[in-house]
């Protein structure tokens, strides 16, 4: 099972930091290549998450619109981190804990309470790989962003995680709550159901301890590429009956035309001291670009599906002239 593996990964990465806690590692190189390999195709599907919603409404023109809208969002964020870094960096940080939440297994939240704590719940366990950093590694946290920060912005920097900060505990409070309730429900529950619930909530512990003992950057890889996006890969391939060979061929062209674009930026402005802090800078800057256009279209996905399903069950007729 994925859990399990990624479990066992959580605690191999756990070792490692406490043998090689003061080791200077190059996590940049991998930090990038891992993105690059796994993160970035999770991404590069997007074309064809939005062609069946955009077609039907554009016509053969819904490219132009998907283009020109995907590369407006990432050109503003990519501003945004010389204009307003400490806006970009919250907002950055809460919506992609949103997405992830959105996109964790459907148990996390537990099934009893309101919407408004089911998705709380969500958020609170999708944005763990954020919380428990800015939580319980405040001063490492600000380090790395100020060092992905494209200009001197320690300030901005330090404003932005101070606004975050608080936040963290809430939603760390909020997940330690539905953490509970899903480990009381698997000891109440029998069979299947509660092996999937056990092996859940270890996964979630061992993430959460990972998250607060290694490098923040270590963690982040863990998490985005070796659950997140991996998980979004395999769903994709089973909605497409693809091969994981077809899948890959598919994604190759928009996968390498992303690294492309983060390279050229990374060469012309976002350039730093050492090669392996270029590299984080480039990598972070680059992926959170990408990440809001994918979080966007994702969220606008369900409403137009929505929409599209509002028109398919009115009857003919209806909405014509009164």
């Amino acid at each position: 099972m994925h859990a399990a593996s990624i479990t066992l990964l959580a605690w191999a990465m756990i070792g490692a930091a406490c043998l090689f806690r003061d080791a200077a590692l190059p996590v940049g190189g991998v930090l990038a290549l891992l993105v690059a390999l796994v993160g970035l195709p999770h991404g590069a599907a997007d074309q064809r998450f939005a062609r069946p919603r955009l077609e039907p409404l554009l016509g053969p023109a819904w490219w132009i619109a998907f283009l020109a809208g995907y590369l407006a969002i990432a050109g503003a964020v990519v501003l945004g981190w010389f204009l307003a870094p400490a806006a970009t960096i919250v907002v950055f940080f809460l919506a992609s804990a949103w997405h992830f939440g959105q996109e964790e297994p459907g148990l996390a939240s537990g099934s009893r309470g309101g919407k408004a704590y089911r998705q709380a719940a969500r958020m609170a366990r999708g944005g763990l790989v954020i919380w428990v950093p800015v939580a319980l590694q405040t001063d490492e946290v600000v380090r790395l962003l100020s060092l992905t920060a494209p200009r001197a912005f320690g300030p901005d920097v330090e404003r932005a995680v101070e606004v975050l900060v608080p936040w963290a505990w809430m939603m760390l409070v909020i997940a330690a709550v539905a953490w509970v309730r899903r480990a009381l429900s698997a000891v109440a529950s029998r069979g299947t159901r509660r092996r999937i619930l056990f092996l859940d909530t270890l996964m979630v512990a061992s993430l959460v301890i990972l998250f607060a003992r290694a490098n923040p950057v270590v963690g982040f890889l863990v998490y985005f590429c070796g659950w997140h996006s991996i998980r979004g890969l395999r769903r994709l391939r089973r909605e497409l009956a693809e091969s994981w060979w077809q899948l890959a061929g598919s994604l190759a062209p928009l996968t390498v035309l992303s690294i492309a674009l983060v390279a050229l930026v990374a060469c012309v402005v976002l350039r730093a001291p050492t090669w392996n802090d270029t590299l984080i800078r480039a990598t972070f800057v680059g992926l959170s670009g990408l990440a809001l256009p994918h979080l966007v279209l994702h969220d606008a996905g369900p409403m137009l599906d929505r929409v599209f399903e509002d028109r398919a069950a009115r009857p003919a007729g209806a909405g014509g002239a009164a």
